[in-house]
């Protein structure tokens, strides 16, 4: 069973194709990785899975929904379906804690104090408990992130995309939101992501993609891509990770 669908997605921007005829399944629990040269389609696909990006053919499915489906509604499904950015995408008018308060009571019409008690535990899981009240432009590029991954979490999606979402961080950051991010995987979060971290990939992932120029070349366990990809874009991409 799937809990997202995408069949035959092709996506251009006049002459310039960025998606081809892709097909997609995330099981409930599975989490899949996306890798690939940058420009080859990636962070695209989580845009048009999120609806920020409209697709020119296929569909996709969520939740047994076609998601183009008049009676979606699409505050309700980006509910269901979160996004983490590399850009973080934080208000800075608002605090910490309001940042990941705002959606919920907003959007979801859910108890404000609820949301506010479940926030606080999310920001407490991702190490910014002591930032609660601190304005957005305070804070350091992985707070930033850790902050963000919180406010997804308080939406309680079932599935989470996340785009490349350490690839803004310095180095140093680097390590901390990717154990975040280990931390939901063994909690079977349901999470597709976008990542140019190798190792990171190869230790979370119970699928990998990879795609090249809109393509979706190659796909399998971490196991089968990093030490027996069998095209030959897969292998020239992970040439300097197979054997490690």
């Amino acid at each position: 069973m799937s809990l997202l669908s995408i069949q035959n997605l092709s996506k251009s921007y006049d002459d310039l194709v960025v998606l081809r005829d892709i097909n997609l399944n995330v099981a409930p629990g599975e989490i899949v990785t996306l890798i690939g040269a940058s420009g080859s389609g990636k962070s695209t696909l989580l845009r048009c899975i999120n609806k920020l990006e409209q697709y020119n053919a296929g569909s996709i499915t969520f939740n047994n929904q076609n998601i183009d489906d008049r009676d979606v509604n699409i505050e309700e499904y980006r509910s269901n379906v979160g996004i983490i950015f590399q850009s973080f995408n934080l208000f800075n008018n608002l605090s910490v804690l309001e940042n990941c308060v705002i959606g919920p009571v907003r959007v979801l019409k859910r108890p404000r104090a609820e949301v506010m008690a479940e926030a606080t535990e999310n920001l407490r899981r991702v190490g910014m408990l002591d930032f609660i009240n601190s304005n957005p432009k305070q804070l350091s590029g992985g707070q930033k992130q850790r902050v963000a991954i919180a406010r997804a979490l308080t939406m309680q999606p079932k599935l989470l995309l996340l785009d490349e979402p350490t690839s803004a961080l310095d180095p140093e950051a680097v390590d901390d939101v990717l154990n975040i991010i280990r931390e939901l995987a063994s909690e079977d979060f349901t999470m597709l992501i976008v990542t140019h971290e190798m190792s990171f990939a190869k230790d979370v992932s119970d699928r990998i993609v990879f795609m090249d120029e809109g393509l979706i070349v190659e796909e399998g366990t971490p196991e089968h891509i990093f030490n027996q990809p069998t095209q030959e874009r897969t292998q020239a991409f992970l040439s300097r990770f197979i054997n490690q």
